[in-house]
């Protein structure tokens, strides 16, 4: 099931909505650059709090390795007739005064092969595709997400992804800080994003084996 999440960008008066969400409740907005700094996509993902909630609110909890990315542009799904101006900011408008284009949403795709799967329906040997927030928007210019490390860019040879379903053929991390990790030859974990917090994630890999039995 997809559940919509909705997508404000600063280049564009009115939010969109996200049909393959990173994780559900998210909200994500591309802030101004600054300085001739890149823009940077800001998201309010929902937290767990703990490794137990967070394989639980997985679809899938998977090691394995990085194979090789690509990018494309999330465009939204646009409704103005849905909820309230308080909740939908393209209530009312006319659709032709909508920019699609200007409300995509960068992302990088990583093609990942499965080598142990802890929890959900695919198989070591798998090769599936994460999606992440970030990448080069239509004008050219390369946007990151706070707090995400593309899995492309990380120097570890092997993760463990705690990951939900967009439903599109793709998969998401179920927030940046709790769903991405290296995984070390004995086992231990390091969380890609500077910003996990060390009190809901766990830097043993059997934490995880054992929360998802």
């Amino acid at each position: 099931m997809i559940a919509a999440a909705a997508f404000g960008l600063s280049s564009c008066a009115s939010p969109a909505v996200d049909s393959a969400r990173p994780a559900t409740g998210s909200q994500t907005g591309k802030s101004t650059a600054h300085n001739g700094e890149a823009p940077e996509i800001i998201a309010d993902y929902p937290s767990y709090g703990s490794v137990d909630k967070a394989v639980d609110a997985s679809t899938i909890v998977v090691r394995g390795t990085a194979l090789n990315s690509y990018e494309a542009t999330l465009h939204p799904d646009v409704d103005v007739t849905a909820g309230t101006p308080e909740t939908n900011p393209q209530y009312g408008m006319d659709e032709d005064d909508i920019d699609v284009d200007a409300m995509g949403v960068p992302r990088t795709i990583t093609r990942f092969k499965v080598t142990h799967v802890l929890k959900g329906a695919v198989k070591p040997g798998d090769v599936i595709k994460v999606s992440q927030v970030g990448g080069t928007d239509t004008s050219g210019t390369k946007v990151r997400e706070s707090g995400t490390v593309l899995l492309g860019e990380a120097t570890a040879n092997e993760f463990l992804l705690l990951l939900v379903d967009n439903g599109n053929g793709t998969y998401s991390a179920i927030n940046p800080q709790e769903g991405l990790f290296a995984v070390n030859e004995e086992g231990s974990l390091t969380a890609l994003s500077p910003d996990s917090p060390s009190a809901s994630t766990a830097a043993d890999l059997s934490v995880y084996e054992q929360a998802a039995r």
